[in-house]
């Protein structure tokens, strides 16, 4: 079920980048199973094996958007959006940095 969310955040995150017009992006993740499921060979036919051929096909169709993995400790922007979902009780979408992240995310750009 993790692994499964994490694919479902990387998969709307794509096509956000991509409906916003986004060129180049370097998507940070601290689930090593996440990369490894997408540079794995493996084809899944389960309602997974969708999620993960979806991710697929988006990053081979725009060659500038790159997965990789960073340690937990090193991604804390991720860490602090992840633990601010938990007060959502369905799916949310943030179109701007809510106030309280702001220059956690200016430092993360420097």
């Amino acid at each position: 079920m993790f692994l499964e969310a994490e694919f479902i955040a990387l998969l709307e995150s794509i096509k956000t980048t991509i409906s916003n017009g986004i060129h180049t992006v370097l998507f940070e993740t601290d689930c090593m199973s996440l990369v490894d499921a997408l540079t794995s060979p493996a084809i899944s036919i389960s309602e997974f094996g969708n999620l993960v051929s979806q991710c697929r096909r988006l990053l081979s169709s725009n060659l500038d958007y790159v997965v990789s993995f960073v340690k937990r400790q090193a991604n804390r922007v991720a860490h602090t959006i992840a633990r601010a979902s938990l007060s959502h009780s369905s799916p949310h979408t943030c179109n701007d940095v809510p106030s309280t992240m702001y220059s956690l995310f200016m430092n993360e750009m420097h």
